[in-house]
């Protein structure tokens, strides 16, 4: 989707307080005809490039959107640089990457 990352920020995924929360991708959606989209018998990766510049301090997350927040049960981070973030995950629906840092001082 373009530009669906400015309306389903990273605001709406739970850090701990004090955190600072970017969207590192774009926001996809992944469907197949006939399934209801839970729990795939073997993961499904996707690679995401990155849209702005990653925070090598910072921590990325795979995500998906749940009704009204990004959570990141049953996806995780295959592999990662600078540019491209491959996440891995058990089941289909919307999904971005979220980078959290802590606040510059």
């Amino acid at each position: 989707y373009n530009t669906m990352e400015n309306l389903l920020k990273p605001d709406f995924f739970n850090t701990s307080n004090g955190m600072v929360k970017t969207m590192m991708s774009t926001v996809i959606s992944v469907t197949l005809p006939k399934t209801t989209n839970t729990k795939l018998t073997k993961p499904v990766n996707f690679t995401f490039k990155h849209i702005r510049e990653f925070d090598p301090s910072g921590s990325l997350s795979c995500v998906y959107w749940n009704i009204s927040k990004w959570i990141v049960d049953g996806c995780s981070v295959l592999k990662t640089n600078s540019s491209y973030t491959v996440c891995s995950c058990d089941h289909l629906s919307t999904f971005s990457i979220v980078q959290t840092s802590h606040p510059p001082e």
